[in-house]
Parts: C-alpha cells; structure tokens; sequence
C-alpha cells in the first residue's frame, strides 16, 4: 500500500490552485496536500491558452480569488501585463493566457507551496476502501490512499457532438478540431481556408477574434441552432436590490425576471445593470426547487442564459461585426448530424438535410463529458446531479450517496456543482467555494 496522504485535490486547473491557495491560507500544512493533475497547477483548459487572441470575457475588476481584496487581479495586471488591445470603453478585457500566469505565480508565491506532493497524472476510478480511507486509482495503474478528497478537475475537453466518419489514414483528419481551447490549431489554418465552427457561443467568438486578428480571408459558418451570439458586454453596475417575491416557482421566476428587465438591448448599459442585479439571488432561488423543476427550468431558460449570462468582450464582437461586414461570415442554422471525411473532402451533414464542405472543422460546442465523474456513478459513489450533467453535492460541497446521505470526506466544487448549486463558473465564484471549503476542512483538523 502506498503512503496514506492527508488530503488530495484532484485536478490540475483554476479550481485545484484556489483550492490549495486557501488551504495554505487557512493553516492546512502543505506537506498533507497532494494534488494530482496532469498539466501545470492554475491553468487548466481555461487559462492555458497557447492563442494569444483568446481574452477574458469579463472586465478585470471582475476575476476575485480573495474575497477580502477583490481587486488583487487589477492591481497585479497594472505591473504584470503589457496589452494596449485591453482597454475598451466596456472596461479592460485582459487575455485568458495571462490571468493563467497570475494564477500559477499566486499558488507558487504561497508558502510552503513547494511541499505539496504534485502527481503528474490523471485519477480514473475513486472508491472508499474502508470507513476514513480513499483509494484512487491512476492513469498509470498507480494507487493512492486519502483521507480527504476534493475534486477540483473543472470543465472537461469538449467531445464531437456528431458522428465522424474518416477512413483510416485519410489526412482531412488533422483538419478536425475536436478541443479547440488552447487555439493550437489556428496557425496551421490558410487565411484562404472556409472554416466551419460548430456551435455559436464564446468558444466560436473565441476562434473568430483569432482568425481576424491573423487576417483570415475566407468564409466562416458557424452552424448553431440559432443565428445569435451573445451580446458584448457593457460598463455595467449593480445599482439596486431586486425586491423577490415569496415562494417562487419555475413559472413565476421567469415572469418576475422578465418584469424586472427593461425593454432596451440586451448590449445597452441599462439591460445588463438590471440582468446583474437579478443574478446574486438565482442560486439560492435555484437551491430551492426540486430536481423536476430544475430539469423544468434550465430546459426552457437553459440555453438563454447561456446567452445572455456568459457575455463576449467587445473586441471579440468587434472582430466578427468586421467579418459580417466584409461578408465572410454566416449562420447555418441547424445542428451537425455528421462530418464526413472519408473521400478527402470534409463535408458537414446538418440535421435539416443541408450539406456544407469545409477545409477545416472546428468544434466549439462547449463542455464534454466527464469520464472520471459518470464512473463515479457508476461505482455508486455519487449520484448524478438534477440536470444529469455531472454528480449531486449539497451547500457544503460533500458529493452525495446513492442513499442521498453526504460523504463527510469527499467534497467537490467548481463548475460541475452547477446542476446541484447554480451559476458557478466565474473565477469569484469558484474562488469563494474554495475559500469556503478550506475554512471547513481546517476546522476539521
């Protein structure tokens, strides 16, 4: 039996550094840290950009890892980033690649960070081997032994959405992007080439941004079940409580926000004050109801919040309103049915009978399945979380039984707890778990 380690973090990315950032601050030793992950500590997929285009959707006084110095990220990137692009009128939009550099110097910066056990790995199955000891099973076939574990592994690589037929050795294969998030891909794409990007949300403004920015010539489709992409953001501020009626159904949420937001553009300063205003309650609202009317809700709000919650930075808006100028941008809309490169073109089958050939694919339909979580379901471990999309944890992160009882040593947090928990997917609100989670376990000890 390997040596038994105090507490594993499970992960490698933004939510695995602030996790092990707070321990350390809240007088966790680090020598009873091991944190497992593959890739360097606080990037992850979405800082570790290697396109340099890719940029923060937020403003800069927006990313909070402290929640008693909120504008450490502001203060920082004052002295540490050179990137005249950042400034718009919307605030100052800095590139995702140097946010994961602020990360990575916070948790090296840390005292006692170099005690921590880091296992370049990843973890595949999780099971309690008896009462007060977990074994993890690694990629490598390695076991570890915990007394606590967090799993910290953020959003997982997206997946194609469709069937891929490509004939053995066929080369339109390395013209099939599958993860686009690090943009390794776009220096090998033809300023000639038509690029055909599956999915409308940010990843898609992520790759149109990129492509302007290295002077695409050619078409793009972009094949979305609609002909929108989410509106730039604007300089907004909370300025108001919204006063929220008592006992509130699905029904009466939407009729209560629909009431309260004003009939201006959704990119008008005035529409996103009153949307932010609304978004500080959503997850205790959400918390409240039952798992039907969870599922209930997120199917018929579910893609509009998507829209309207994870806004674009406006030079990403900027760049494709440039691209629509010059014509060589379009809406398919549909959804892929299939990619066929099996006769050395590339040809896209839509659900809708329409067929477009491509020189490149490139998939921006977001967040994939995540392996590690649907075995730990499997396994009976955890359940899955009201919208299926990854396992139940209740408010204090403890992932959740079959029996629907908390495992008082296994905990979870960042973007997967959104199906159990609500809007979490911003740095702050990763952040404030970890912060929360660290203050429990040291108060364990």
């Amino acid at each position: 039996m390997q040596d038994k380690n105090k507490i594993v973090i499970i992960g490698d990315g933004f939510a695995a550094a602030v996790t092990a950032i707070h321990l350390l601050r809240k007088g966790v030793a680090a020598d009873s840290l091991t944190i497992i992950g593959p890739g360097p500590l606080g990037k992850g997929h979405a800082y570790g950009c290697a396109s340099p285009s890719f940029r923060l959707n937020v403003r800069e006084d927006l990313p909070i890892v402290f929640s008693e110095d909120p504008l450490h990220f502001a203060r920082w990137a004052k002295t540490n980033i050179d990137d005249p692009e950042a400034k718009t009128s919307a605030g100052i939009f800095y590139r995702r690649a140097d946010f994961g550099r602020y990360v990575s110097e916070l948790v090296a910066a840390e005292v006692g960070f170099d005690q921590i056990q880091r296992i370049s790995s990843k973890v595949s199955r999780l099971n309690q081997v008896h009462e007060g000891l977990w074994k993890l099973e690694i990629s490598d076939g390695d076991l570890f032994y915990a007394e606590k574990v967090i799993i910290a592994t953020g959003n997982s690589p997206p997946r194609w959405p469709c069937a891929i037929k490509i004939e053995p050795g066929e080369q339109a294969a390395s013209r099939l992007i599958e993860n686009p998030w690090t943009g390794q891909y776009l220096t090998a794409i033809k300023a000639e080439e038509h690029v055909v990007l599956l999915g409308g949300g940010l990843t898609a403004l992520d790759a149109i941004y990129a492509l302007a920015s290295q002077g695409h010539r050619g078409p793009i489709t972009v094949v979305g079940p609609r002909p929108l992409f989410p509106p730039t953001q604007a300089q907004w501020a909370r300025q108001k409580q919204p006063n929220w009626p008592e006992k509130l159904s699905p029904a009466k949420l939407l009729r209560f926000m629909r009431e309260y937001l004003p009939s201006a553009p959704t990119a008008s300063t005035e529409w996103q004050c009153a949307w932010e205003e609304l978004r500080p309650n959503l997850n205790a609202i959400w918390q409240q109801f039952t798992p039907h009317q969870r599922q209930s809700l997120f199917k018929r709000l579910g893609w509009v919040w998507s829209l309207y919650r994870f806004r674009a930075s406006p030079q990403t808006i900027k760049a494709y309103e440039q691209l629509r100028e010059n014509h060589q941008i379009q809406f398919a809309v549909g959804r892929a049915k299939n990619v066929d490169c099996s006769k050395g073109a590339i040809t896209v089958q839509l659900n809708n009978g329409q067929g477009i050939q491509a020189d490149r694919i490139v998939n921006c339909t977001g967040v994939g399945a995540d392996l590690f979580l649907n075995t730990l379901i499997t396994d009976a471990v955890a359940i899955s979380d009201p919208l299926g999309h990854a396992i139940g944890v209740n408010t204090n992160l403890n992932v959740i039984k079959p029996n629907l009882q908390a495992w008082s040593s296994l905990w979870m947090l960042g973007p997967a707890t959104m199906g159990s928990l609500g809007d979490v997917v911003a740095a702050s609100a990763i952040s404030k778990q970890a912060e929360e989670l660290a203050s429990q376990i040291a108060s364990l000890d």
